[in-house]
């Protein structure tokens, strides 16, 4: 009797046991990613947002994005802009478009020097590949991207799009 209580007792204990293993297995992505946003990795910060355009409707940018500096240019452009009309920015410069279908995304971290770090981000847009960099800034205890760059035909600078710089799109045509 006594041996039957201590088996079944440690079947229940093992099986517990099992779920707390299964329930860790079916978080460690979503933990791990939270982990890696919480310690302030910079290609979490940006693989966040791409990870909106993944789902669908219309993505949910997280606040404070943008740093101090990137924020006034976009400030700037909006108080400049007649009501109604668009701004120096006609496209969406996260997927370098107006409309998207985004797949293959890679967040790569291509430096970090400091409060600084560059990151570089590959995917297809309709199939056509894309490659955008951003350049973060360590700030509000986050990482804040101070600018964006487009890689691929049409080259773009975001902050020189909106500061209304001749050289925001270097392969246009005179």
């Amino acid at each position: 009797m006594i041996m039957q209580i201590q088996v079944g007792r440690l079947v229940r204990i093992a099986f517990a046991w099992m779920l707390v293993g299964l329930a860790g297995a079916l978080t460690i992505t979503p933990w791990r990613q939270a982990a890696a946003q919480a310690r302030g990795e910079p290609a979490a910060a940006i693989s966040t947002i791409y990870r909106q355009y993944q789902k669908s409707g219309e993505p949910k940018l997280p606040k404070g994005i943008y740093s101090p500096r990137l924020q006034k240019l976009f400030d700037a452009d909006r108080k400049r802009t007649p009501k109604g009309d668009i701004g120096r920015l006609d496209f969406d410069p996260f997927i370098n478009g107006q409309d998207w279908e985004i797949k293959s995304v890679v967040v790569t971290e291509a430096s970090r020097q400091g409060d600084r770090a560059t990151v570089r981000v590959t995917f297809t847009n309709f199939g056509k590949a894309q490659e955008i960099v951003y350049d973060l800034v360590r700030g509000s205890q986050r990482w804040q991207i101070d600018d964006i760059a487009s890689q691929k035909d049409p080259r773009w600078t975001l902050s020189k799009i909106l500061a209304g710089a001749p050289d925001a799109f270097p392969d246009a045509k005179p």
